[in-house]
């Protein structure tokens, strides 16, 4: 064998490896390729379906913060005491009080009276007389407050 035959077997060997490799990993390297890509979009679609939920939800954020508000202004509209006045009136038949509808009574002094209950036992023995004053006074307590509580209704 002549040593350029040789050589270009050797030559031929080479290419023919170089071929194979290519047709060995190239259908693997354009399959990494592919891969990388598709990820890359399924992962934009991704970042742009959660950027769009991501504003959807903001929106009903908003929306219900402005509700929130036109609520809290009904609600102040709604409790003034001018309305719950004309409500009040217009419903319940009920009226406002004037200076010349309040009446007020005197309030006696009792504090000697309830010294008196708030004494030791042998203090409050004292006469019949004491005890039957005692008992009309509370009598006329509870008669005086029947009274006051009947003219402050209207």
């Amino acid at each position: 064998m002549n040593a350029y035959v040789r050589e270009y077997r050797k030559i031929e060997r080479r290419a023919r490896r170089r071929d194979n490799f290519l047709l060995r990993y190239l259908p693997i390297v354009l399959m990494l390729a592919g891969v990388v890509v598709v990820g890359k979009i399924y992962l934009q679609s991704l970042a742009i379906d959660w950027s769009r939920r991501t504003m959807e939800r903001k929106d009903v954020v908003r929306d219900l913060e402005l509700r929130n508000d036109e609520l809290r202004r009904t609600i102040a509209g709604l409790s003034t005491r001018e309305r719950l006045t004309r409500e009040a009136g217009e419903r319940l038949g009920m009226v406002s009080s004037t200076e010349e509808s309040i009446v007020w009574l005197p309030v006696t002094d009792r504090s000697s009276g309830e010294a008196a209950s708030r004494s030791s036992p042998d203090e409050r023995a004292g006469t019949l007389a004491t005890a039957t004053v005692a008992t009309v006074r509370t009598w006329l307590d509870a008669l005086w407050q029947e009274e006051a509580l009947a003219l402050t209704r209207p």
